[in-house]
């Protein structure tokens, strides 16, 4: 369920019966739901079912080995190398440990290069492959909700979960009894544990040998 950062401000205070009162004040409240939000993001995260994903594409130029994240990166979920008319072909990461290695997997199944994220960049190994076109799979960071009409997806109503935490938070400041609200909290919390998970119940996830990435798109190598 989508709310605006002006509802959720509203159910939070009619939750934490302070709906005329201003002993929080919007600003600060904001401040609750944002810290709320961002709590319920990485829950949903961490869940690994793509609920937040973005895609973009980025150019390494010749001679150079790097590229700059997004400004919004949070984690990256693949890369992909731009092979020609549309095709894509998958990259494989590499160890810290690799970092002065040579990757040419012989076989010609694979791309040449692999990437590391380093800091704000992701740098590709070895360098004299590096240069081309690819396409970064990425979960952008949470964005803070600043005016009213800003919105938040809480995907299945789990927005909730900001709605008591920040009631919590409101209840605490005033030194009131929260612990119902600390319970409600914790039931909210292991249905969503439960529940995130298997979002595509039709076609699970499962172990993938990745020796066969990119098998039958290139063997010229």
């Amino acid at each position: 369920m989508i709310l605006t950062l002006a509802q959720i401000r509203t159910q939070a205070r009619q939750r934490a019966d302070m709906e005329g009162s201003q002993f929080v004040t919007d600003s600060e409240l904001t401040n609750y739901v944002n810290a709320s939000a961002a709590e319920l993001y990485d829950l949903l995260v961490s869940r690994f079912e793509d609920y937040y994903i973005d895609d973009t594409v980025l150019t390494v130029a010749n001679g150079a080995d790097t590229l700059t994240l997004p400004t919004d990166f949070y984690k990256l979920k693949g890369v992909d190398w731009a092979v020609g008319d549309g095709t894509y072909e998958t990259v494989r990461s590499f160890q810290f440990v690799q970092r002065n290695e040579t990757f040419d997997p012989g076989l010609g199944t694979l791309p040449r290069m692999r990437y590391r994220v380093l800091g704000s960049t992701l740098k590709f190994s070895p360098i004299e492959y590096a240069a081309g076109t690819y396409r970064l799979w990425y979960i952008p960071r949470f964005t803070a909700l600043v005016d009213d009409t800003d919105t938040f997806d809480g995907i299945n109503g789990w927005t909730e979960y900001v709605v008591v935490d920040c009631a919590i938070k409101m209840l605490n400041k005033e030194e009131s009894d929260s612990r119902a609200f600390v319970e409600q909290k914790q039931k909210l919390l292991d249905r969503i544990e439960a529940m995130a998970v298997g979002r595509d119940s039709g076609e699970p996830q499962t172990i993938i040998d990745m020796s066969t990435i990119n098998f039958n798109q290139r063997r010229n190598f």
